[in-house]
């Protein structure tokens, strides 16, 4: 016998929120006429030439960065709100159509604007003359926001290359790999997920139930089941479509890694992943050392996936002495199984909030009341989540696809830590208000961390919290040791494919690295050697997922330290709130030695695992 499902049955039924993009482009006015308004300021733009020269006042200066400010403000709203809209349906014809013109658009912007930056780096000569190191540290000093920023523009001169060739990568960057990205997005988001499997009837007869699911989103909240003929259904639902497509996916791909390390030699970086350092502001000596104290922890997880595997096998869960990777993300049998409302969801999140700062509960209030959370799935809508800041005058838009898991709930927590650390460092220039990647992470797993504490508050057992924390430790071993093999893995493949490797020896080269990070602690199928193809980081912002470990850990030696104070009656909350506020106006390195931490040092990131360690010694207990 065969059901069929529709997408609705699987869905909570519960009251979701869309968000209103009218505070980014008001009623009564059209992105059109803003779109002209930016070409008007563009000729206004242009005239500051006449002023570019060494000996120019501060208060000239500043006068300059204030009108590029709120040029650049507007091209942001144009562009976030084309985002959003196409977030929300991905088949908006009308907001890609307007995406296209923008796009157009920035070639010309581009072109007419680059001799700003040009002179902030002393290569462009305008009136015939050069800015010359001591003047830039004048009129840099002259607006202490930006001086961290401008001090990096100017150090990016050795990575920049003739006005021509900048014009020439620019056009090739909109008209080609740019594109070639997009291409990514509508395969994947036209894709229709057949859930198949067998289970049995009230009258214990076997039957075969086939769900359609149009949206990833969802189809992936099935690999967190209890049941594992449905974890299994909802791997290979996914690995059907992208098999599929796994020439396309491969030639893709291959065109996004070649054109990121021919680029980054051309502009004599040391390697691919050092165009992502110097763009994230942290030394590439302190990546290095991230990558390498994660691949020392990975026995910490391999002994979890062990211990999980005897605690389901005695519960009669799973058949064999190891887990396979469809079991990965498997519940114990005393995880909650009931739904959280929405509603509830955002009472758990502000309350605690709360309890922590009324900032923090503050801010987090402010994104729902203002309609700035888009946060149930449906078809053609985005999935996964985000959160995204559009101007220090924005309050910050975030998208969810809830479903009422308390994995969702966490969710929920994390996106709404970013838009708390954009409405702190709001405060800032709108050039210097997002955090670099590796801090931008802080706020939402801080947040996440502090609902999770929560959550087990809430729990009704001691089954059920220590099911919460198997459920943490898996969320994060994706966090940290998952994100950490998919750079290892990236910076492998930017080399094999610039030398000719082929699909399959991309797909070999991913699978010896989930060899590596699980040992013999879970049985990997065949199929996951695709795994690579449906990571839409390593496409749209290569080398982007080790934010992920690096905020994770960092947010753990923070939440850690917050605990201590808290026992000792000391109020932590300033030396956070002194990493939120600063935004991308300090550099990273720096902030964070103010708050007595090296990344540079190896003992610091081990010791972001001190809580994981205790997580493992709770459960074994």
């Amino acid at each position: 016998m065969t059901q069929e499902k529709s997408l609705s049955a699987l869905s909570t039924s519960d009251l979701s929120a869309t968000w209103d993009l009218t505070t980014i482009i008001p009623k009564g006015q059209s992105p059109e006429s803003l779109l002209d308004e930016i070409k008007q300021d563009l000729t206004k733009f242009e005239t500051i030439k006449q002023h570019l020269i060494p000996t120019i006042t501060e208060d000239k200066f500043k006068e300059i960065l204030t009108q590029n400010e709120n040029f650049s403000k507007k091209i942001t709203r144009l562009g976030c709100y084309i985002s959003l809209l196409l977030a929300a349906n991905l088949q908006d014809k009308d907001a890609r159509a307007l995406d296209s013109k923008l796009n157009s658009f920035r070639i010309e912007l581009a072109d007419k604007t680059r001799f700003f930056g040009r002179w902030l780096k002393g290569l462009e000569t305008i009136n015939n003359q050069t800015l010359d190191d001591t003047n830039a540290t004048r009129i840099f000093k002259a607006s202490p926001d930006h001086t961290f920023q401008l001090t990096k523009t100017r150090e990016a001169k050795k990575h920049t290359l003739t006005e021509n060739e900048e014009k020439i990568i620019h056009r090739k960057d909109a008209t080609g790999i740019e594109t070639v990205t997009e291409l990514y997005d509508l395969i994947t988001n036209d894709f229709t997920y057949t859930l198949t499997y067998k289970t049995k009837d009230k009258d214990n007869k076997e039957e075969t139930i086939t769900t359609v699911i149009e949206n990833q989103g969802e189809l992936l909240s099935h690999v967190h089941s209890d049941n594992p003929s449905i974890r299994k259904a909802a791997y290979d639902a996914l690995f059907t479509e992208y098999k599929k497509h796994s020439d396309k996916f491969y030639l893709i791909y291959s065109s996004i890694a070649k054109d990121w390390s021919e680029e980054a030699k051309l502009r004599s970086h040391k390697n691919s992943i050092a165009v992502r350092n110097f763009a994230n502001k942290v030394p590439g000596e302190a990546v290095n050392t991230l990558l390498e104290v994660c691949k020392d922890n990975i026995t910490l997880f391999q002994d979890f996936f062990k211990l999980k595997a005897k605690l389901l096998k005695g519960q009669n869960k799973i058949q064999t002495d190891k887990l396979t990777r469809y079991d990965l993300y498997a519940p114990m049998p005393s995880s909650p199984k009931d739904k959280i409302s929405f509603e509830e969801a955002k009472q758990i999140v502000l309350t605690n909030f709360k309890e922590f700062s009324q900032s923090f509960h503050d801010k987090a209030k402010e994104i729902l009341d203002k309609g700035h959370l888009d946060s149930h799935p449906r078809k053609n809508k985005r999935s996964g989540a985000f959160c995204m800041s559009v101007t220090p005058q924005i309050t910050p838009y975030v998208l969810t696809n809830y479903d009422g898991t308390a994995r969702d709930v966490s969710t929920l927590a994390h996106e709404l830590g970013h838009g708390i650390h954009d409405l702190y460092a709001a405060s800032k220039p709108h050039s210097v208000m997002h955090p670099p990647l590796p801090l931008a992470e802080t706020a939402s797993t801080f947040g996440e961390m502090i609902v999770f504490e929560a959550l087990l508050k809430r729990a009704n057992s001691s089954e059920e919290r220590h099911a919460l924390i198997m459920d943490k430790l898996a969320s994060s071993y994706a966090t940290i040791i998952r994100q950490n093999y998919f750079v290892l893995f990236e910076i492998t493949a930017h080399n094999l494919l610039m030398n000719g490797a082929s699909e399959d020896e991309l797909c070999e080269a991913y699978m010896q690295t989930l060899k590596e990070q699980f040992g013999d602690s879970i049985e990997i199928p065949e199929d996951f050697k695709y795994e690579w193809s449906y990571i839409p980081h390593i496409y749209h912002s290569p080398f982007y997922c080790y934010a992920y470990n690096f905020g994770e850990l960092l947010s753990l030696a923070l939440y850690q330290r917050y605990k201590q104070q808290k026992q000792a009656g000391k109020d932590f909350v300033p030396m956070i709130e002194k990493i939120l506020s600063a935004g991308g106006s300090q550099n990273p390195t720096e902030l964070l030695k103010s708050i007595d931490i090296d990344i540079n040092d190896k003992e610091f990131w081990q010791g972001g695992f001190t809580i994981i360690k205790e997580w493992i010694s709770q459960v074994q207990e």
